[in-house]
């Protein structure tokens, strides 16, 4: 009990820019999203997804097909829709292990729940021109 407190406290006082919030957001693009989208975030997984009709996005290009600016906002709306299961459009497996409620400020958008912010910090190192 004590450890998981001061892991909370640890992570709560981290800021969207800093680089175990990328880390955070690394491991939960893996345990979440590497299936489909792959281990290098460029759409190569998938193969073998129940149900899965179309190829995965690339999400190492979400910055350069927003015209140069990483899509922050709609990316966490995105994340937001997946984890409440409130998706339109093409469906999505409900991410996992995102019951951190708590907000932080994310630039670009005014403040996202802490796993989504995790993963969209992770999202922005890997983008490519």
């Amino acid at each position: 009990m004590a450890l998981s407190a001061a892991l909370s406290l640890m992570l709560a006082a981290c800021g969207p820019g800093d680089r175990t919030l990328e880390r955070q957001g690394a491991a939960l693009y893996a345990a979440n999203c590497a299936l489909c989208h792959g281990g290098d975030a460029r759409g190569g997984g998938g193969a073998g997804v129940r149900g899965l009709s179309k190829t995965p996005a690339d999400l190492t290009v979400l910055a350069r097909n927003a015209g140069g600016a990483f899509p922050a906002e709609d990316v966490v709306m995105l994340l937001d829709s997946y984890a409440t299961g409130t998706q339109t459009g093409r469906r999505m497996t409900p991410l996992t292990a995102l019951d951190d409620t708590r907000r932080l400020r994310v630039p670009g958008v005014s403040r996202a729940p802490r796993p989504q912010a995790a993963i969209v910090a992770w999202l922005k190192t890997v983008q490519r021109p």
